[in-house]
């Protein structure tokens, strides 16, 4: 085929380019600019690079790269960034209007979905007026908008990128592209089926052997991503209250027992409330006043005993 192609990352290095949403412009430019150019590659173009790794390389030294080597096309990448979080979208930026520019803007968003906001005329920027060939520098997505930037941090939307700018300089140079033509739609939806998949291949019912104070017990419960899980009819076996708040949608648990037991007092058996917690029966001091044990009294925030002489 014998067209060159000049893949520009951009940033790089001390430059790390805008930062937004736990991610790096100049990371994200360059693992997109490497997809790009290995599938220009695949498609029989040659390609250089004027970075393929992460380390600075100033504006001049870039467009020096891709004019020494008269490269017949030159693709920027970069992410954008606004100060307003309300920005997103994709946009084309070309020294002035031109095919190429108008059918890769329609090649992005017909692929990526995202918001379309055109192609720019930007004769200020360094790389498009310092290269000699037909350049374009493409703003993915906007890295301060939440919704692009969790689209610019999955493989399969900088694989979609890379499919559509290829797609594009295919047609450009009026050649075939073979290419996946797998839609965003299409993706999404296989997403969702192998996540169904996955969670009806790790959730199994099943019968869990426990041991409850020292006795074998079997009880009903599910198996998944590697752990048991008990049902709340067992928890509440336990000894455990369990609650349900549908506003918060927290489950309660209380391991409060309430239950009588029997307390010998001048050798007569006599029974009060008590309430188990962490092992230990508690039994309210009103409790053990009434069975004669001392005379109870409270003021000011002060409990007051009075013990009894037994006889």
């Amino acid at each position: 085929m014998g067209k060159l192609i000049c893949v520009d990352a951009g940033h790089g290095g001390t430059d790390s380019g805008a930062v937004g949403n736990g991610i790096k412009e100049k990371d994200i430019a360059l693992k997109a600019a490497l997809k790009l150019g290995e599938l220009l590659k695949k498609q029989g173009f040659n390609v250089i690079f004027t970075r393929a790794a992460d380390k600075f390389i100033n504006l001049g030294e870039r467009c020096r790269i891709a004019n020494s080597n008269a490269a017949d096309l030159f693709i920027s990448v970069h992410i954008n960034s606004a100060s307003s979080v309300q920005a997103r979208g994709t946009e084309t930026l070309c020294y002035s209007q031109n095919s190429f520019a108008e059918i890769v803007q329609k090649n992005l968003i017909e692929r990526l979905k995202t918001k379309d906001r055109g192609v720019k005329e930007r004769k200020d920027l360094y790389v498009l007026n310092g290269t000699k060939m037909l350049a374009v520098l493409l703003e993915i997505a906007f890295i301060s908008n939440p919704q692009d930037a969790s689209l610019l941090k999955k493989d399969l939307f900088l694989d979609d990128f890379a499919n559509a700018v290829v797609k594009s300089v295919c047609k450009h140079f009026g050649v075939g592209f073979v290419g996946d033509e797998k839609s965003q739609e299409s993706v999404k939806k296989d997403d969702v089926k192998q996540e169904s998949a996955k969670k009806e291949t790790v959730e199994v019912k099943k019968n869990i052997d426990v041991l409850l104070n020292g006795k074998k017990e079997t009880v009903s419960g599910y198996f998944a991503d590697g752990k048991n899980l008990f049902t709340a009819d067992f928890i509440r076996e336990l000894g455990f209250k369990v609650g349900y708040d549908k506003n918060t949608k927290v489950v309660t648990l209380d391991n409060d027992d309430v239950r009588d037991i029997k307390i010998i007092v001048d050798g007569k058996e006599k029974e009060a409330a008590s309430v188990l917690r962490n092992g230990f029966n508690y039994v309210l001091l009103r409790d053990l006043e009434k069975l004669g044990l001392f005379d109870l009294d409270y003021k000011d925030g002060v409990v007051y005993i009075n013990s009894k002489k037994m006889s």
